[in-house]
C-alpha cells in the first residue's frame, strides 16, 4: 500500500516538474545600429502576457518553446523570434523606419489688418435728465 503511494506520488510530481519545465526564461538586448532601446515593449504574440526594455536596452520575459516575441517601438520596424529550445538570449537590431524630410517649407498666415472702427452713440437730453 504504502509503495502505490508512494509511486502516485513521484509521478504526479514528475507530473509538475514536466508542466513547469516548458516556460523558459528568455533574456537579451534591444538596441539600434547607434545605441540601446530603453521602452522597448516585448510581447508574447496572441496573447496579453509584455514586458518593457529597462533603461540599459536589457529585458526578461517567461516564454514557451514555439511560441513568438514581438519586439516593438515607435519609429522602428516590428521584430518578430521564434523561441525555439536553445533559445535563452536573445540581442535584437531594430531597424528604423523614420523617413528623413528632404526639403523644408516656410508657410506664412495671411496678416490681419485691424479696421478702426468707430460707434458713435446719440443721447438725447430727456435721456440724461431722467437719470
Amino acid at each position: 500500500m504504502k509503495s502505490i503511494k508512494l509511486l502516485s506520488l513521484a509521478l504526479t510530481m514528475l507530473c509538475c516538474f514536466l508542466s513547469f519545465g516548458q516556460e523558459k526564461l528568455i533574456t537579451g538586448t534591444v538596441s539600434d545600429k547607434n545605441e540601446v532601446l530603453p521602452f522597448v515593449v516585448v510581447q508574447i504574440k496572441g496573447t496579453k502576457t509584455y514586458t518593457h526594455t529597462d533603461f540599459d536596452g536589457k529585458f526578461s520575459i517567461k516564454a514557451k518553446v514555439g511560441e513568438t516575441l514581438l519586439f516593438s517601438f515607435i519609429g522602428y520596424e516590428p521584430f518578430k523570434v521564434k523561441i525555439k529550445k536553445r533559445t535563452n538570449t536573445l540581442n535584437i537590431v531594430l531597424i528604423s523606419n523614420t523617413i528623413l524630410l528632404q526639403e523644408t517649407y516656410h508657410v506664412e498666415r495671411p496678416t490681419q489688418r485691424k479696421l478702426n472702427q468707430t460707434e458713435i452713440i446719440k443721447i438725447s437730453k430727456e435721456a440724461i435728465e431722467k437719470t
